[in-house]
């Protein structure tokens, strides 16, 4: 586990501390002999995991260095490796947009469409490269009768979304007739909805990485256009919203 230890941020000694204390309460000689750590250097490794709120000491002699609970420790761990991978994640998606906007480059991680073939391109991108997961609003504006050649492309990319084992859940409008695609995929199983009537902005949210908007008053062709956006903190705060309608939805 010292491997895994490493990789979710801590340093050699403090996996090998960690490694052992996971196992069992332990003195600081027993520690530095089962660890591997010179004895000169563990106390140092235990302040530091001390300060990480990792471990606990007891105040008996000898003093006894221990893990009050497990799950509770790799949990903080994976947290904040994860908050500084999506830390990371941002910064240089921000350093490459710039750099391709000085090169009049499109960005990846940033894109607009404006007309009715970029929007229906993105609105596919977003279905095609989901992995996971899609949470899908649709406000009160949804009709899904107009611009039917477009939606049947779209509807058969949920498809096959779903054949390659991505959860889709969308919020429907209560009066808006679901599609014979996805009523089929929703009598399976495969495709979970829910009624509200809503006037949230239209979106997608994928993997909860990723987050298409468009911007639209009335769900018709000529809609004002639709923004892609890559970044974590956007798609776990639409995520969270849309959760909170989920719940409340029928």
């Amino acid at each position: 586990m010292i491997k895994e230890l490493i990789e979710l941020g801590l340093e050699n000694y403090e996996a090998k501390a960690l490694d052992v204390l996971l196992k069992e309460r332990i003195d600081i000689d027993g520690l530095s002999r089962k660890a591997g750590i010179p004895f000169g250097k563990v106390y140092s490794v235990i302040k530091k995991l001390k300060e990480k709120g990792l471990v606990q000491e007891t105040n008996s002699r000898p003093k006894l260095v221990y893990i009050e609970n497990a799950s509770e420790v790799i949990s903080r761990l994976i947290k904040e490796k994860n908050e500084k991978e999506k830390s990371l994640n941002e910064n240089l998606r921000e350093i490459a947009a710039r750099l391709d906007k000085e090169r009049e480059k499109p960005s990846k991680f940033f894109e607009i469409g404006i007309s009715h073939e970029e929007r229906k391109n993105i609105q596919l991108r977003s279905f095609n490269e989901a992995e996971e997961e899609i949470l899908q609003i649709l406000n009160i504006h949804h009709n899904p009768q107009i611009n039917r050649r477009s939606k049947l492309e779209y509807e058969k990319s949920i498809e096959n979304a779903v054949s390659r084992g991505v959860i889709f859940k969308s919020i429907y409008p209560n009066k808006a007739i679901l599609p014979r695609i996805l009523e089929k995929l929703a009598k399976k199983g495969e495709f979970s909805v829910k009624r509200l009537d809503t006037d949230f902005v239209r979106c997608d949210i994928i993997d909860r990485k990723k987050v298409l908007i468009k911007i639209t008053n009335k769900d018709v062709v000529n809609s004002g256009g639709v923004l892609f956006v890559e970044n974590e903190k956007l798609a776990e705060n639409m995520a969270r919203i849309f959760n909170e309608m989920w719940e409340n939805a029928d």
